[in-house]
């Protein structure tokens, strides 16, 4: 049986756990605005032409830039 153990994670990555539910909450509404945008794109291919691309590098550079590795 698998030991649930939700408070391990944020030290595993060198944050504490306020630290790491900022950094999520921030990257959910990042996704959110993301998703928005992408769906207006669908509709309108000339607005938020760049922005799936551009939310991707920067979440990613965000990613390697936070905690330890």
């Amino acid at each position: 049986m698998h030991t649930w153990r939700i408070f391990n994670h944020p030290s595993q990555v060198c944050m504490s756990y306020l630290e790491h539910f900022q950094f999520s909450m921030n990257l959910s509404l990042q996704f959110a605005y993301a998703s928005f945008a992408a769906m207006v794109h669908a509709f309108f291919p000339d607005i938020y032409v760049t922005h799936s691309t551009d939310t991707l590098n920067r979440i990613q550079k965000q990613m390697k830039d936070v905690g330890c590795r």
